[in-house]
């Protein structure tokens, strides 16, 4: 009997295991394409943060390269990978950094910006456009009067000197 039921407790035990074990078996390889998707958002320290684990030639960014093929074959996610090394390095070793606290601000400033522009530019034509209306509605005074006395002597003076320009 108690043989019996320490087969199966192994046989359940196992059949767990298999249930929860990672989906990639240590011998299985890695898509290129998957471990070029992690190596592009983690920045080189053996390169002065320059280059991403793709581009940089030393041999720091090789063994980081191993380390994130090993914990990509351990089943851990590329979220997982970038917390571990952004823990390890600081912000400064992700590519793009997280959209929280100071990023978050300079993540999103060119746009509140741009929305800054077309606000002020709206509210600048909106004054104008309020003034140019109040001026055309302005009633014929004295000074229109005066304008137009103005242009004919000006008009009279301009003909003198047309004709005397012809008589020389």
């Amino acid at each position: 009997m108690m043989k019996k039921t320490a087969i199966v407790n192994l046989l359940f035990l196992s059949f767990l295991f298999i249930l929860t074990a990672p989906d990639r078996v240590s011998g299985e390889e890695i898509p290129l394409m998957e471990l070029e998707q992690v190596y592009n958002h983690i920045m080189s320290p053996g390169c002065d943060y320059l280059y991403t684990l793709v581009n940089c030639p030393s041999e720091d960014a090789a063994q980081m390269r191993e380390l994130v093929k090993d914990k990509l074959t351990m089943g851990e996610t590329r979220e997982d990978i970038l917390n571990y090394f952004e823990g390890i390095y600081g912000p400064r070793v992700l590519a793009q950094p997280k959209k929280k606290g100071f990023y978050f601000v300079a993540w999103w400033f060119p746009y509140f910006l741009i929305l800054d522009v077309f606000i002020l530019t709206g509210v600048i034509l909106l004054i104008w456009r309020r003034r140019a209306g109040k001026k055309a509605d302005m009633p014929v005074t004295a000074s229109t009067e005066d304008n137009r006395k103005l242009d004919e002597d000006i008009d009279s003076y301009l003909e003198d000197e047309v004709r005397k320009f012809r008589e020389e």
